[in-house]
């Protein structure tokens, strides 16, 4: 996970040595040869005698690898600026399925695997088969799939770069004209801070966050788009504690998101969200809960326009999962529902 230095030890000077010297000669219980060695200890050699070792008086020695020097604070990090809401996203919004899908994945080696993935049943997509193939170390990732139907490549590569700096590099490429996009991300992580350097699709962004209390952090994001011209600013806090996390959002362009998260115990927890928007007037709620069971996980929803949504993941070993999900929404009178299966990779 990145290279180490370690500290640099000086030589032993020559107060070191009249020190040593005089220290020898007591324990022997004789006058010590070299008159010098009489003379009272000064702060230096007293430091010296007491740490067992010599050291540099040099007050602007490096300390250790060169990202410690931003650390300034014993405040936590506050994670990404894009994980403010990660937490009650998972709850609220959860990956469910369509129609059928099946996913096997074969480990090669520690580092390398090997999967493949059909999907089928959608009714408004046709069925699909995917190649995956993933390498995976400690400083790299590289993750990719393929659909031949479609001719579709989709690649994903995450180093570490050092403990605190990492890059995200993510291409999708398809054979229609204008289909391929990618993005760039350069993330560090300080000892209360964190900060992110995204391109993408000719859009350029910066955010940051910082740890100003155990409990709080603070932080924004801008963005510049250059085929629309367009830029927009978004200022965000977020609020956490061992049993709840709480954010908020305000950007330049309207949307004002308020999301709330509450584990009553390491099992259970639920979570809401409030979306207005201050330009329309439009406004959404949302309501969710995850239970973790002994071998299955429940995540559900429930929204203000009476969209119903839950998913069911049942564990029947390290390698074999099933998944069950369901969607209502009564105002569109539209319902899917799903099942999947995945076998491998435990």
């Amino acid at each position: 996970m990145g290279t180490t230095f370690s500290r640099a030890e000086a030589e032993a000077s020559p107060a070191a040595s009249v020190a040593a010297s005089a220290v020898a000669s007591a324990e022997a219980g004789s006058k010590p040869s070299n008159p010098a060695s009489t003379a009272p200890l000064t702060p230096f050699t007293s430091r010296i005698l007491s740490n067992g070792k010599s050291s540099s008086p040099k007050k602007n020695a490096p300390s250790g690898p060169w990202w410690r020097t931003f650390e300034r604070s014993e405040l936590p990090n506050p994670g990404g600026y894009e994980e403010i809401t990660q937490e009650a996203i998972m709850i609220l919004r959860p990956n469910l399925i369509e129609g059928m899908q099946f996913n096997f994945t074969a480990p090669i080696s520690n580092t390398f695997a090997l999967g493949s993935s059909v999907e089928m049943g959608a009714k408004d997509s046709p069925g699909v088969f995917a190649f995956n193939a993933n390498y995976f170390t400690n400083r790299i990732v590289m993750m990719s799939r393929t659909t031949p139907s479609d001719g579709r490549v989709n690649g994903r590569i995450f180093i570490n770069h050092t403990p605190a700096l990492t890059s995200k590099i993510i291409a999708d490429v398809g054979l229609e004209p204008d289909s391929s996009k990618g993005s760039w991300d350069l993330d560090y992580r300080g000892s209360d801070y964190s900060g992110q350097l995204k391109f993408a699709n000719g859009m350029v962004a910066v955010s940051y966050l910082q740890s100003v209390a155990p409990w709080l952090a603070l932080g924004g994001e801008g963005f510049y788009q250059h085929k629309s011209c367009f830029s927009a600013i978004t200022l965000a806090g977020k609020y956490f504690t061992k049993d709840d996390t709480a954010s908020v959002s305000l950007s330049s362009f309207g949307p004002i998101v308020a999301n709330y998260v509450h584990r009553v115990n390491p099992k259970v927890s639920f979570a809401t969200e409030i979306f207005v928007d201050a330009r329309t007037r439009d406004s959404h709620l949302t309501l969710g809960y995850r239970f973790d069971l002994k071998s299955a996980t429940v995540i559900g929803h429930v929204d203000s326009t009476g969209r119903v949504a839950a998913t069911l993941e049942e564990k029947i070993n390290p390698a074999l999962s099933l998944t069950l999900s369901g969607e209502l929404d009564h105002s569109k009178e539209d319902y899917k529902f799903g099942f999947g299966v995945n076998i491998g990779g435990g």
